[in-house]
């Protein structure tokens, strides 16, 4: 399980904290993806002109077998945007906005989401049991 991450994170610190989480070398996540462990050191360090794109990104997170909030974390840290985000406008005018809001108010919104889904969530299995045309046991 990683660390919270903390407000001021830049990539390199995410990606620094996701790998010691995961008890990987530097070299062992840059071998696996055939990448120079000295450009992967820089990204640890915060040394690099441009930010890595999402297809390196997607890369160092499969080489870490991250899970998809860490890998969401990760391209959040780079400015990368999802596909899920690039897809549905809607989204990213919400995170524009949450991006905002002060973190306790940000949190109260984050546990109104997912008591509303798992809410929804809930509706559609017991739909899904009333409309079950199979016999019950």
């Amino acid at each position: 399980m990683t660390q919270p991450r903390k407000e001021q994170d830049t990539f390199g610190a995410v990606l620094r904290r996701i790998r010691l989480s995961k008890a990987l070398t530097q070299r062992a996540v840059a071998r696996a993806i055939e990448m120079d462990f000295a450009y992967f050191s820089r990204l640890e360090s915060d040394d690099f002109k441009s930010l890595p794109t999402r297809a390196t990104i997607e890369k160092i997170a499969q080489a870490m077998q991250c899970s998809e909030t860490e890998t969401a974390e990760l391209l959040a840290a780079a400015g990368r945007v999802s596909e899920e985000m690039q897809a549905r406008p809607e989204l990213r005018r919400l995170f524009r906005t949450a991006a905002q809001l002060p973190s306790a108010v940000l949190e109260e919104l984050v546990r109104e989401a997912e008591a509303r889904l798992e809410q929804q969530q809930e509706a559609q299995r017991k739909r899904r049991r009333r409309d079950d045309p199979s016999p019950s046991a």
